[in-house]
């Protein structure tokens, strides 16, 4: 019986199995060529800004939008790269605000060969952007490293880190530039060290919208074996 069972199974394999791709292949088609709805998540650009301003603050990266099309045609716009992009070209200081419509985003986001296949339906996050223009100040800080951790045992640091360049060009808005005297390294770990440590590290600017040069610096940093006095207990 079981032979009988393999040999159904097995007999005309290779038809049963185009069948089934055509099936599938004929089930796909159905599917993707129907209505459907979808929601993206779309990268927003500030261009345009001129470059005696700087922006102050936060702005929104991305965008999230409704579409509705065929849905070979959602997958095809979820796979083409796209930018919704906004043009600060002529703005001045102070505060910018412009609401992104489902018109902005179908004309700058979707490409064209989709453009009319595809409908923005609903813009849902941001509906605004909203950002401070300020003139932009540069400056030269003075850099320091950033050391975390405690060399080996029966080690300890020489002197202070050497940090190459000494200082750096610094540009961004004017309030954020005008108290900014120093900046640091990302963290340094020498947890365990026993030597000399040389390593290309990149400055730490945070959150701050400032532009520095360079982004990264060598820090050199002497470790030696402490005297056998200084390891003595009292």
């Amino acid at each position: 019986m079981w032979n009988r069972i393999r040999e159904a199974l097995v007999h005309n394999l290779g038809l049963k199995l185009a069948s089934l791709l055509l099936a599938l292949l004929l089930y796909a088609h159905v599917v993707t060529d129907q209505q459907g709805e979808s929601r993206l998540t779309i990268p927003v650009a500030l261009i345009g800004l001129p470059d005696s301003l700087a922006l102050s603050g936060r702005f929104p990266s991305r965008i999230t939008v409704d579409v509705r099309g065929k849905g070979k045609d959602l997958i095809r716009l979820g796979l083409i790269g796209r930018q919704l992009t906004v043009d600060l070209a002529g703005v001045s200081s102070g505060r910018f605000q412009k609401t992104i419509t489902a018109d902005d985003v179908r004309e700058r986001a979707i490409p064209a060969e989709l453009a009319k296949a595809v409908d923005v339906t609903n813009v849902i996050e941001p509906r605004t952007v909203d950002v401070l223009i300020e003139p932009k100040r540069k400056k030269a800080v003075l850099l320091l490293a950033r050391l975390v951790g405690s060399p080996a045992a029966g080690y300890q640091v020489v002197g202070s880190p050497e940090v190459e360049p000494e200082s750096a060009l610094v540009a961004g808005p004017a309030s954020q530039i005008q108290n900014l005297d120093t900046l640091r390294t990302l963290p340094v770990d020498i947890a365990g060290e026993r030597e000399r440590i040389q390593r290309q590290v990149q400055l730490d600017t945070g959150v701050s919208p400032v532009v520095v040069q360079p982004r990264r610096v060598l820090v050199t940093l002497r470790i030696a074996r402490m005297a056998p006095d200084s390891m003595a207990h009292p």
